[in-house]
């Protein structure tokens, strides 16, 4: 070996436990960026849908206080109710209403009536005989 390659050898081993060093904190910083790159790839899609999923389930149970409730009943009912079903209805509102009902159950009137004590399989069978 020539004088300039055994000073090169003994130069990287005096600095060997160094660069190994450095070799280890380059690989662990690697290993620690994927890592963080597939969680993210992972993780965030997983976490959007079992935030969403959760939300959608405290939907489903959602409840209100009852005072809330209470005060929105008092409101609603005041401002669309009260008159009608409150006794402060006059004759000609009342009329209207049942008119209003009338035609809207004239479909109804056009079925057959039940007899008293006609169970609703006498009805059926009374139904297919009709075909």
């Amino acid at each position: 070996m020539s004088q300039a390659k055994v000073d090169k050898y003994k130069e990287e081993k005096k600095n060997r436990a160094k660069t190994m060093k450095i070799q280890k904190v380059k690989k662990a910083i690697a290993i620690i960026v994927v890592a963080l790159g597939i969680g993210a790839l992972i993780g965030i899609p997983l976490g959007k849908y079992i935030y969403k999923f959760k939300k959608e389930q405290e939907a489903k149970k959602a409840t209100i206080v009852s005072d809330k409730y209470a005060t929105w009943f008092e409101e609603n009912w005041g401002k669309n109710y009260s008159d009608v079903f409150g006794g402060n209805i006059d004759a000609d509102d009342l009329n209207e209403l049942i008119d209003n009902y009338n035609a809207s159950a004239s479909d109804a009137d056009q079925l057959d009536p039940v007899e008293d004590g006609e169970t609703v399989q006498e009805i059926e069978m009374d139904a297919d005989d009709a075909e």
